[in-house]
């Protein structure tokens, strides 16, 4: 007897973990729900009035569920990156299904306006949604007027409504090209008894063996979680060419290229450029990672460089190279994969600032070795790799990032050799879109070869 009723109190005691995890889950979605509509009811006429700025009214109703598009069909692969980097990175993957599932219909949906401005020029004739606010409701409405047979998250975009409610309508969802920080881990382990819910993902194709253990830290079944690279290796592009107007503004010039970058960086660094008498005739190429900026950001350099040749890119013609010395202001839209090949050394922005960094793998496929500030939190990995072989080097200050383009441009094999190297690592790195697409069809979120 005493076996059965040994067993009895065990089972007596599970059920009340069961009851009290559900009752504590209820209680943490009730609380969140209402913290997001309390927020919803001060951002909504923000929101609006913003999407009426930009044009897209209907982007934001879309968001709340509704004026989705007709005719979509059931059971498409709904593929999700919040922005531009992950939607560049979802490239060799969408071409993969599209090629090996051609009776897959895909969808493609984004959080950011940029976002889905690059999947649209990226994906012609796939539909291109945003993505729904993270309200019970707007979810729920949101899958139920699109009807997505499966939903692959890049990176590590979850929401705890929209898994919730993939989860209540059967829809497995997948983690692709999947990392997660050590400050994301600590969040959410505080968290993840009742939110969200790392256990209802059916598969985790993550990037490396560190962001391997750090989901399985947060209870992930381990036979779910599978290392499959990086995506963004096998999304850069080939090798190209220097192509014009590039080639022919900065003929045989030595170019500076400050990509994606953000307020103050851009006039932090060329305070430090302007000062030093060496790197006068530095042309300089700079690309905020929000062109909207230009405009504010053109009358401060004007008043910084002082008679140094300025120049917006928006009203250039392509012609004869560019004085000694010039900078270029980029005010238009998807044009840095067309300017590195024309660039010498790259410094990669939101890194001397606390924002995480950007992505510094397309500076270096293009040959180009690779400077960033001390705040790369996002990119980790890529940063690592590119470091360990002399491809980038970091400074935590203006200052000392002046001080290593200075060493890179003392001799110009030098900045050649230190990008050829990145160049051929991303290269032996590639293979992620086939590992992932082959798990997404052994987990049936894909159908077999047609």
């Amino acid at each position: 007897m005493r076996p059965v009723l040994v067993g009895l109190g065990k089972s007596t005691n599970n059920a009340a973990d069961v009851t009290l995890d559900m009752f504590g889950r209820r209680l943490v979605y009730f609380i969140y729900d209402t913290i997001l509509h309390f927020l919803a009811i001060l951002v909504l006429p923000l929101s609006f009035f913003r999407a009426l700025r930009d044009g897209e009214p209907k982007v934001f109703f879309q968001r709340l569920g509704f004026l989705l598009p007709q005719g979509i069909p059931e059971g498409s692969l709904l593929l999700h990156g919040v922005s531009v980097g992950e939607i560049v990175a979802l490239r060799p993957l969408l071409k993969a299904i599209q090629e090996k599932h051609p009776s897959t219909s895909l969808i493609v949906s984004s959080t950011t306006r940029s976002g889905r401005k690059t999947a649209k020029r990226l994906f012609p004739g796939t539909t291109v949604l945003p993505f729904p606010m993270d309200l019970p409701w707007t979810t729920w409405l949101y899958l139920k007027k699109i009807k997505p047979s499966a939903v692959v998250l890049l990176e590590l975009e979850i929401w705890p409504n929209f898994l919730r409610n993939c989860d209540q309508n059967s829809i497995p969802v997948a983690i692709a090209n999947g990392r997660i920080t050590e400050k994301s881990l600590d969040g959410y382990r505080r968290v993840q008894r009742f939110l969200p819910q790392f256990d209802k993902i059916a598969l985790y194709c993550v990037q490396n063996e560190a962001y391997a253990e750090r989901f399985c830290a947060l209870s992930v079944p381990e036979d779910r979680v599978h290392i499959t690279g990086n995506l963004k290796f096998d999304s850069l592009p080939p090798t190209i060419e220097a192509q014009s107007p590039w080639k022919d503004w900065f003929l045989d010039a030595s170019l500076f290229v400050m990509a994606s970058t953000h307020s103050p960086e851009e006039v932090d660094i060329l305070s430090e450029i302007i000062q030093d008498p060496d790197m006068k005739s530095l042309c300089i190429a700079i690309v905020p990672r929000h062109p909207d900026r230009a405009a504010s950001l053109f009358s401060k350099l004007k008043s910084l460089l002082g008679a140094r040749p300025l120049f917006l890119r928006s009203e250039m013609k392509e012609g004869e190279p560019l004085p000694e010395g010039s900078v270029m202001l980029v005010d238009t839209f998807g044009e840095l994969e067309a300017i590195y090949p024309s660039g010498t050394v790259a410094f990669l922005g939101g890194s001397l600032i606390p924002h995480g960094g950007q992505n510094v793998l397309e500076a270096a496929a293009a040959g180009l070795p690779v400077l960033v500030g001390p705040h790369m939190g996002n990119f980790e990995e890529e940063m690592r790799l590119l470091r360990g072989i002399g491809a980038l080097q970091s400074g935590a200050t203006p200052t000392a990032l002046v001080r290593c383009l200075k060493e890179w441009l003392k001799q110009d094999s030098l900045a050649e050799e230190a990008g050829r190297t990145g160049q051929c690592a991303l290269e032996s790195g590639r293979g992620a879109t086939e590992r992932t697409r082959v798990l997404l069809q052994e987990a049936g979120l894909l159908s077999p070869d047609s």
